[in-house]
């Protein structure tokens, strides 16, 4: 059985073992769990029941992870995604639809990365990308883990990044010392009869251990019950979505920035987590990124149909990657965590982000080693620093991807009018790319 399992897996392939996908997959989720909570109460802001959302959140979740492991063969897990669900609950709380017809709309632009995946569009959209840019893209997915980590979940410095906040504040201290905890167990060494070790499954442990920490400084509340409860609260979000009442000309816009949103989340996600993982190949590309992108858009239709916002490939993964993670067995059991919190969820949403965002510092910060492969001759370089810088700033790594490559594209057409060397003019898929991107600017 082990053996099969490695055949299909490829573990020893990619040089990894058992031991070290597993630890890479409860990672993962480690970092994550925080969706089962965030999502159900954005979209409960759009009238629907909070506890069903979350149980479909771990379910779906859950689902497609099991499918990128086992289809894909990748460590990359994938869930609800962040800004997808804001967008959606602030449409339906405003009256401009009713969270029926959003759900159409999620699973009409989910439709639409179907057909684009099936006939390799969006596959063949990102080999043509600048090789510079495709290796640049995990230092911006790095930034912007490392930023998520500091203000969104440690606390430690401002959300406008003006400061650091106040240390005074339990919260803010407990992120302090979880980064202190990772940072010690991330680099500590020990020398026995001549061999070095170093701890596995540090950002694990971590997490656990501020976690613990947490509880008796009286920041982490233990559950009343450890149970979820029962499941019945799932039917009233599954099975509603209006298809037809969303095929309206006004929800246009909506479901363009439901399609770019999730669209170059996947892109740099994918290619971010490959660059790190050594996964690229010798122009940048991800081999079978194209499965990617059809079990990300098979995520998002099924997602909408369940009473989910767009299902992407989740920049978490990192943590399950730098934890060592290489194959789709550390997704599998990432998927295996989702479905036991549907019946424990109260154990797992209790992990606060004094304890997720350390481990995402030190993972973003990681990523960012990619750059040492990037090409420093200015006309290349300058893109990828632009998507860097705008990542930070902005805090939107797809702005950062899109300003990127048009930066890229406007650069190579302008030395060709000046030089006139054909080879400067970016693939007009590379165009086409760009036009897309611009997009994300206009709706």
């Amino acid at each position: 059985m082990k053996q099969a399992l490695d055949n299909f897996f490829m573990i020893n392939e990619r040089k990894s073992n058992f031991k070290t996908e597993i630890i890479a997959g409860t990672t993962t989720f480690a970092t994550m769990a925080y969706i089962l909570i965030v999502q159900a109460m954005i979209m409960s802001s759009a009238g629907m029941n909070a506890t069903g959302v979350m149980l479909s959140t771990a379910l779906m979740s859950g689902v497609i992870t099991l499918l990128m492991g086992l289809w894909a063969k990748l460590p990359f897990a994938l869930a609800p995604a962040m800004g997808t669900n804001a967008i959606f609950a602030g449409l339906v709380a405003s009256g401009g639809a009713t969270f029926q017809q959003g759900l159409g709309m999620i699973i009409i632009s989910g439709v639409v990365f179907l057909l684009l995946s099936i006939f390799k569009i969006r596959e063949d959209m990102v080999a043509a990308m600048p090789k510079n840019l495709k290796v640049g893209v995990g230092a911006a997915i790095g930034m912007f883990l490392a930023r998520l980590g500091l203000d969104i979940n440690a606390q430690i410095v401002k959300s406008d990044m003006s400061g650091f906040n106040d240390f005074s504040n339990p919260a803010v201290r407990l992120g302090l010392y979880g980064l202190i905890i990772c940072i010690v167990l991330s680099f500590i060494r020990v020398k026995i009869n001549g061999r070095i070790y170093k701890v596995r499954g540090a950002m694990l442990i971590s997490i656990i251990l501020t976690t613990i920490l947490g509880i008796f400084m009286g920041i982490v509340q233990l559950p009343q019950t450890i149970f979820t409860g029962s499941l019945q609260p799932m039917g009233e979000v599954v099975f509603k979505a209006d298809i037809i009442g969303a095929l309206q000309v006004k929800y246009i816009p909506y479901m363009i920035i439901f399609f770019i949103g999730d669209f170059f989340s996947t892109l740099g996600t994918a290619l971010g987590l490959g660059a790190k993982a050594g996964m690229l190949d010798s122009n940048g590309n991800l081999p079978g990124i194209g499965n990617v992108f059809l079990v990300d858009a098979i995520g998002t239709v099924t997602g909408g149909i369940m009473g989910l916002t767009t299902i992407t490939t989740y920049v978490e993964s990192a943590a399950g990657v730098e934890a060592g993670g290489k194959t789709g067995f550390a997704s599998v059991i990432t998927s295996i965590f989702f479905f036991i919190s549907m019946l424990f969820a109260p154990l797992f949403i209790m992990i606060p982000g004094g304890a997720t965002g350390p481990a995402l510092i030190m993972i973003g910060i990681s990523m960012m080693e990619v750059l040492k492969d990037v090409n420093f001759d200015a006309a290349d370089w300058a893109p990828v620093a632009i998507m860097v810088l705008v990542t930070a700033y902005a805090n939107d790594f797809a702005a950062g991807i899109a300003i990127g490559t048009i930066t890229c594209t406007i650069i190579g057409v302008l030395q060709y009018a000046f030089t006139g060397e054909k080879e400067k003019i970016p693939h007009w898929s590379t165009f086409l790319l760009s036009a897309l991107m611009a997009l994300k600017f206009v709706f």
